[in-house]
């Protein structure tokens, strides 16, 4: 169960064009996660790189001493020969989320992407409540890969059901273990089973890390054994995502950035989407203005 949360991963691939803002994106997160944490002890935030990332990221990031930061390189991980490294970028992040905090052994833990600030204050316990996590939820219907992952866990498409959404959010290693131990059942190993899901559904998402671990808690029966059940963290007092105060585009930019300075985003998290092309300058004003 859930005793607290005070570890993160962040799997960061440098794109090749735009690496510098890849890098800078990063670097922000790092300082609002400085400026949020309340808590006695450091937080634990681990990004996994590839290998060729590896040193500019160590050598360029901000250092808080509230923050311990570490990057190491799939490699720590993953084999050299591992199927791993015949997915597409996206798909190993995701098992990235899932693999790397079991092999670690970490208990709650939170994921983030490098477009994730933080906005509001929170410590190890924020989304503890009653040993169970305060994780981010989504209608099934939202998103096809519900019904895609049905087929490969064996459950039911329920479009009223509700699961955790994407990132950031807030799993468990013992979860994120089970969803893996799944997908290894046969004589493949987890992330070759998942290839395989892949390459027989080219044009669908066959699965994600979130419908994985949702997906297999549910037919386990231990889902809300780990995580508050969806219709109460829509309407607790403490949210880990704000949708209302993200960033998607440039309108939404302008229309937030008029917005007086300490007020309340509504979450602990949002997402500033890079696609949108704002100055990072700009994002990081609008991102660090929240009051703590």
């Amino acid at each position: 169960m859930f005793s607290e949360v005070r570890q993160a991963i962040l799997p960061l691939a440098l794109r090749k064009i735009t690496r510098r803002g890849d890098l800078e994106r990063a670097g922000l997160l790092i300082e609002s996660l400085a400026k949020h944490w309340r808590d006695t002890k450091p937080f634990e935030l681990l990004i996994v790189a590839p290998a060729g990332d590896t040193h500019l990221l160590r050598t360029s990031l901000p250092r808080f001493s509230k923050i311990n930061v570490s990057v190491r390189p799939e490699s720590d991980f993953f084999p050299l020969f591992s199927t791993f490294y015949l997915m597409t970028g996206w798909y190993r992040q995701q098992v990235v989320k899932l693999a790397v905090p079991v092999m670690l052994g970490f208990g709650g833990y939170l994921t983030l992407d490098s477009d994730v600030c933080c906005v509001g204050d929170f410590d190890a316990t924020t989304f503890v409540q009653d040993r169970r996590g305060l994780s981010r939820w989504e209608p099934k219907r939202h998103h096809e890969w519900w019904r895609n992952v049905t087929e490969i866990v064996g459950t039911a498409y329920d479009a009223k059901g509700h699961g955790l959404s994407v990132t950031p959010n807030l799993l468990h290693g013992k979860l994120a273990e089970q969803a893996l131990d799944y997908m290894r059942a046969d004589w493949r190993g987890a992330t070759t089973s998942l290839l395989s899901w892949k390459i027989r559904r080219p044009t669908k998402v066959p699965w994600t890390e979130y419908s994985l671990y949702t997906s297999v808690a549910e037919l386990r029966g231990n889902l809300f054994d780990y995580h508050v059940e969806w219709n109460i963290c829509y309407g607790a007092d403490v949210h880990l995502f704000s949708e209302q105060s993200c960033v998607w585009g440039a309108d939404d930019f302008e229309r937030l950035v008029k917005m007086p300075y300490g007020n309340d985003p509504g979450g602990k998290f949002i997402i500033v989407q890079s696609h949108a092309r704002i100055p990072l300058e700009r994002v990081r004003e609008y991102c660090l203005s929240f009051a703590g």
